[in-house]
């Protein structure tokens, strides 16, 4: 039996409780980590005290017991991160799964309005809103008037307002 008594777990606890936060938070960087690393190596000795029988050196029982709770400690913070990091790296996958889906619909939309368009109206509208070219340019290109080319923009916007609602 490891303690007979509280007032023996007591001062077993006022005698070790400093040292070994202080030799937890020397391998954690966290003191209150450390405390409760400790708070639960004592915890779990007086919950075992009829099973667990009283070692030849306290102190190295202690110290040995807190270092085996701080590796669990870090394996389950390890653990924790590595769920973390793969949980947002997931959703940000599936974030951009979604996008990506969506634009490929939205594209597929647009190419098949535009080929709803009359031939000169969209290639009108493509060498302006693809190939960035000026009214100008296009009206260069084609043989055609500013006014028509800005003729065949109005009606090719107004043409796939409509089919793309």
């Amino acid at each position: 039996m490891l303690f007979s008594n509280k007032k023996e777990f007591k001062s077993v606890f006022l005698n070790h409780y400093e040292p070994l936060c202080n030799y937890a938070n020397n391998t954690l960087n966290n003191m209150a980590n450390a405390e409760d690393i400790v708070q639960e190596v004592f915890l779990h000795m007086w919950e075992s005290r009829r099973t667990i029988e009283t070692p030849e050196r306290m102190d190295q029982y202690l110290f040995k017991a807190v270092r085996n709770k701080m590796l669990e400690f870090v394996r389950a913070k390890k653990s924790y991160e590595k769920h973390k990091q793969a949980s947002i790296e997931n959703k940000l996958a599936d974030n951009n799964i979604s996008e990506i889906s969506d634009i490929y619909m939205k594209l597929e939309q647009i190419n098949s309005s535009l080929r709803h368009l009359p031939p000169k109206c969209r290639n009108v509208f493509v060498m302006h809103k693809f190939n960035g070219l000026t009214y100008a340019e296009i009206a260069a290109v084609e043989k055609i008037s500013q006014k028509t080319v800005e003729n065949h923009m109005l009606k090719a916007i107004k043409i796939l307002r409509t089919k793309l609602k």
